[in-house]
């Protein structure tokens, strides 16, 4: 699967403020366990290997580098595969099978980042706005996935007409914040 998204951090009032704009489909919580070998290979690889916990369900993911749009869109692909439960260490031959790679080595568990989500479909693209908790840090964040861009670039329109949003700040993935807090914590 092709991901595309636009990233945005928030702070907690703008999180906030868009919570009460939508009548979501969808709250859920997520715990992600990430791994990652002793010596970070996938990490330095721009790799997140994770098992995502929902609902009772186990799904091993493994997102690889795509490309990046111009327009700010990151684009990752996205493999899964349902487990058994969280393991405390993944096969790289496991993970190579998944991701078509060769020669992974072993990933080990790192911890976990639990986000509380919200979740509206709209045609075209879906908000995930998620509030994180890791190693005793919250933060907060607005994604936007899309099958068509028109469609993403309408929604932040309307968002950014309620509330501002700066696009212009970067906004790293939850496994960049998580493995910066986890390289503090060590």
């Amino acid at each position: 699967m092709l991901e595309q998204e636009y990233k945005i951090m928030l702070t907690a009032a703008q999180y906030e403020a868009i919570c009460a704009m939508y009548d979501w489909d969808e709250r859920e919580e997520q715990v992600n366990s990430y791994y990652d070998s002793p010596e970070m290979t996938y990490s330095k690889r721009h790799f997140t290997v994770r098992v995502r916990t929902i609902a009772g369900k186990f799904l091993l993911q493994m997102k690889l580098p795509a490309n990046e749009a111009v327009s700010g869109a990151v684009t990752r692909i996205e493999l899964e595969k349902e487990l058994d439960g969280v393991p405390q260490t993944l096969s790289g031959a496991v993970l190579s099978e998944l991701s078509g790679v060769e020669r992974l080595p072993d990933a080990r568990l790192l911890g976990t980042l639990t986000t509380f989500r919200s979740v509206k479909r709209l045609p075209g693209a879906e908000i995930d706005l998620d509030k994180s908790s890791y190693f005793g840090k919250t933060d907060h964040e607005l994604e936007i996935e899309f099958t068509e861009e028109a469609a993403a670039r309408d929604i932040l329109a309307e968002i950014s007409a309620h509330t501002d949003i700066d696009r212009s700040l970067p906004a790293t993935g939850k496994i960049r914040r998580f493995l910066a807090e986890y390289e503090n914590q060590k």
